[in-house]
C-alpha cells in the first residue's frame, strides 16, 4: 500500500549513507596529510580558514552563517500594503487640498441659472401628452362650431365651411396675439 512511500525512503537512506561515506573519505584523506594534521594538533584547534562549509546557510564572503535575508523578498515589488499606503497618502493630500481650497463657497455657483429648472424638467414630458389632447379637443370644438353655423344657416354649402373655418382661424390667431401681448 505504501510502497511509493517506502521506495522514497529508502532512496533517501541510500543518499544518506554516500554522504556519510564520503566523509569518512574526506576525514581519512585530511588524517592522511602530514601538513595539515601537524598544525591542527600542534595548535590544538581547527584552523577556521582551512575548512570550508557550504549549504545554503552559510555565507561564503562573510565566512559566517546566514542570519537573515541580504534583500527583501517583496523588495522590488509593489506589495498591496505599498499600494495601500500610497492611496492613503494620495487622498490625505486630496482633502487637504480641498479643505485649503473651498473655504469661501461662491453661492452663485451653487445656484441654477434658472430657479424653475427641476419643475420644467418634470412637467416638459406631461406638456407632450397635454399638447396632444389640446389639439384634438380644439379640433373637436371647432367641428361643433362648424356643424352649429351650417345648421343656423340651413344650408350645406362648401364656400360657408371654408369661409367659417377661415373666420375661426383668424379668431384663434387673434386670441394668441393677445395671450403673447
Amino acid at each position: 500500500m505504501d510502497l511509493p512511500l517506502e521506495a522514497q525512503a529508502n532512496a533517501r537512506k541510500e543518499r544518506l549513507a554516500k554522504l556519510r561515506g564520503m566523509k569518512r573519505k574526506q576525514q581519512d584523506e585530511e588524517a592522511a596529510d602530514p601538513a595539515t594534521s601537524l598544525d591542527s594538533r600542534e595548535t590544538g584547534a581547527i584552523d577556521a580558514s582551512a575548512v570550508v562549509l557550504s549549504g545554503r546557510n552559510y555565507d561564503l564572503e562573510t565566512k559566517a552563517p546566514k542570519l537573515g535575508y541580504d534583500l527583501a523578498p517583496s523588495e522590488n515589488l509593489e506589495t498591496l500594503e505599498a499600494q495601500a499606503a500610497s492611496i492613503a497618502i494620495e487622498t490625505r493630500k486630496a482633502i487637504n487640498d480641498e479643505d485649503t481650497a473651498d473655504k469661501t463657497i461662491d453661492l452663485l455657483s451653487l445656484q441654477p441659472k434658472k430657479p424653475n429648472w427641476d419643475l420644467k424638467r418634470d412637467v416638459d414630458q406631461k406638456l407632450v401628452r397635454l399638447e396632444r389632447l389640446t389639439d384634438n379637443a380644439v379640433a373637436r370644438i371647432l367641428r361643433d362650431r362648424i356643424l352649429q353655423s351650417q345648421a343656423a344657416a340651413g344650408s350645406a354649402n362648401p364656400e360657408n365651411l371654408a369661409e367659417l373655418v377661415r373666420q375661426r382661424e383668424k379668431e384663434e390667431e387673434k386670441e394668441e396675439e393677445e395671450e403673447e401681448g
